[in-house]
């Protein structure tokens, strides 16, 4: 027998929508049924049983509690209205997502994760975009390449910039990077189901709100950051997270190191490019010489959505870089295309698809 969600409510229009929204969340393993009264949901329960009843507080508590669901979820028309002791309260005057996700919410806290499943989907791949270089539309470029990806896969988003701007909502109610944090430290068995009911969606794309204060995310350890990545990528439903990352972040030349892609906005500026010759120098000072090999350098020539289009055009029609959006000399090569690192650098593997295991083993550069 199949287990049942039951929305029961005298309003048909809004449990009808509710319902249809509802059943269309993957991470739901439960077949939702709508009923216009009372006297309805107790037949279903009565030969199918419910696990999980939302039900409307226009229908009098006498008759709620005779429900045999196993939890009771309430629709409210005003906020903090007094529910049973054995109910839960939902304002039902909010998006649907945020309704969902204090079902999702509850039910882990009550250790019930069996009525939701995590959808998986083919590889996973860790997407990183940061560059030195700065005011020149990285964050731009990141979630316009994230826009584009989520359009065949679903792509998380994660802002890790010091002070992210309209990004960031002080004080807000909605879930931030920080909260994902915490429950990342807690090492709980669940951080897919959360992640998925705490995301929102714009166009498609998956985005969490960043952590609200710089100097906390400042402070976060690079083993904090390893371990919430590899967690995301390992329960998360997403088959690309996408990470635009900031000096600020500890642990930013490791972020590199394991990521599938890293993409390295610029712009054409002899001031510029002078910031981008000391970058690549502190890379080889500091024993990251392959980290050079690995940027896909991105010129922010027009809006980002072109320069998104151009970029993954690039990634598809050759199998070695050059300079993504330059003159291209022959295969390897950027002599002709850049001034600078010409014969410094080795530039051959730019643009090459490397997946791997999320893990290091030492080489002659002592990096991998």
């Amino acid at each position: 027998m199949d287990r049942q969600m039951i929305i029961c409510s005298e309003e048909e229009l809004y449990v009808l929508r509710l319902a249809d929204v509802i059943a269309d969340r993957e991470e739901l393993d439960l077949q939702v049924q709508v009923c216009t009264s009372f006297e309805q949901a107790e037949r279903l329960e009565e030969f199918q049983g419910a696990e999980l009843l939302l039900i409307g507080d226009e229908i009098p508590y006498e008759k709620r509690q005779m429900s045999r669901a196993a939890r009771r979820f309430v629709l409210t028309s005003q906020e903090g209205t007094e529910v049973g002791e054995e109910e839960i309260p939902i304002y039902k005057y909010q998006s649907v997502r945020r309704i969902f996700a204090q079902i999702v919410e509850t039910c882990l806290d009550q250790d019930n994760a069996g009525l939701f499943l995590v959808p998986r989907k083919g590889g996973r791949r860790l997407i990183v975009v940061y560059s030195p270089i700065h005011r020149i539309g990285k964050t731009r470029f990141a979630k316009a390449l994230g826009h584009v990806l989520s359009r065949e896969e679903g792509t998380l988003y994660l802002n890790m910039q010091e002070y992210p701007g309209k990004e960031i909502r002080l004080g807000g109610k909605s879930a931030s990077l920080a909260d994902l944090l915490y429950y990342s430290r807690q090492e709980q068995n669940h951080l897919g189901l959360r992640l998925a009911s705490m995301v929102k969606e714009e166009d498609g794309l998956a985005v969490l709100d960043p952590i609200p204060v710089s100097l906390d995310l400042k402070e976060v350890a690079w083993e904090d950051w390893n371990s919430l990545i590899l967690q995301i990528l390992k329960k998360g439903p997403y088959q690309n997270l996408i990470l635009d990352v900031s000096e600020s972040v500890q642990g930013l030349f490791d972020i590199l190191k394991i990521c599938d892609v890293w993409y390295l906005p610029y712009i054409e500026s002899v001031e510029e490019e002078g910031k981008l010759d000391q970058f690549f120098d502190v890379l080889e000072f500091m024993g990251y010489k392959k980290l050079s090999q690995k940027a896909r350098m991105t010129e922010m020539k027009g809006e980002p959505e072109i320069c998104v289009k151009k970029a993954l055009q690039y990634e598809k029609n050759t199998a070695y870089g050059d300079v993504a959006e330059s003159d291209h000399g022959k295969a390897g090569s950027v002599e002709g295309n850049r001034r600078w690192r010409t014969g410094r650098i080795d530039l051959s593997g730019i643009g090459r698809v490397r997946q791997r295991y999320l893990s290091s083993t030492p080489d002659e550069d002592g990096i991998w």
